[in-house]
């Protein structure tokens, strides 16, 4: 009876408090925040997490106040598949937060999110045009040639995701999509140092404009459980720190810290879905 209760409740009430986003059923949520003039747009990953409990991160940085919104990848395809059957695709989802953004009319948007949902902060923040993404031990390619299909984390999904219609072959690999500047939003790529898969996809970006990648002196995919632990999460979302970011980081880690910044915007290119 319980559950019933809460299922009900989920399905009437779309402004769901972040306290309750541990028993969170529905793909998406939204809350306006006390400050609603930013807006943070956080998609989780293939674990249904932001590496840590949804919960907790926001417990972390609750005292931002920010205007939020959460989306949830049921489907385990990097979000090709959207979130739900209204929004069923890469195109459909972009169409709902944009209209979602134009009716909570933040001053700023900030994208986020772990492994593939750093993934889809990145896609998500290039076409809506966020001022910002951070992307914690982002995928930045999905390959799907065989060899890299047999050893995906998941050959089933990642095979479906090369036969569907519905996958969004423009954002598969985003070295080529990022180097075409929106000339809006910068993009923060944080990973462990000594994770090798996290860095190599780090890295294959790190050059290209308004990127900028900080490699944390550790070594494990979960970089946002790292971060947490040094109590930097908040340090890292806070609107005022976003374009003195690299001297933050820089001042907090030191030496230790790995950062390769370019935050010149190119020459202006077409943005096209």
């Amino acid at each position: 009876m319980k559950l019933k209760r809460l299922q009900k409740r989920v399905r009437t009430n779309r402004w769901l408090s972040m306290d309750k986003l541990q028993h969170a059923l529905l793909p998406i949520h939204v809350e306006r925040g006390v400050n609603d003039s930013i807006l943070i747009i956080a998609f989780s990953g293939g674990a249904q997490q932001l590496t840590i409990p949804v919960h907790q991160f926001f417990e972390i940085t609750k005292t931002l106040g920010y205007s939020r919104i959460l989306l949830r990848d049921k489907h385990e395809m990097h979000y090709h598949y959207g979130v739900d059957r209204k929004r069923r695709d890469w195109p459909t989802l972009l169409d709902y937060l944009k209209r979602q953004i134009e009716e909570l009319a933040p001053q700023k948007v900030i994208c986020i999110g772990t492994s593939s949902g750093g993934y889809a902060a990145l896609v998500a923040g290039y076409y809506l045009g966020a001022d910002y993404v951070h992307a914690f031990g982002a995928q930045t390619r999905i390959d799907v040639d065989p060899e890299s299909i047999r050893t995906a984390v998941n050959p089933r999904n990642r095979r479906k995701l090369y036969r569907s219609k519905r996958a969004f072959r423009q954002a598969l690999d985003l070295a080529p999509l990022l180097a075409k500047s929106n000339h809006k939003t910068t993009y923060f790529l944080h990973y462990c140092a000594c994770h090798e898969t996290d860095r190599a996809f780090a890295q294959r970006v790190a050059d290209l404009p308004s990127v900028i990648t900080f490699g944390y002196p550790c070594s494990a995919h979960a970089v946002a459980i790292f971060l947490a632990k040094k109590r930097w999460l908040g340090k890292l979302l806070e609107v005022e720190n976003q374009d003195r970011l690299a001297e933050v980081v820089k001042d907090g880690f030191g030496d230790e810290v790995v950062i390769t910044p370019n935050l010149v915007n190119e020459a202006p290119q077409a943005v096209s879905m």
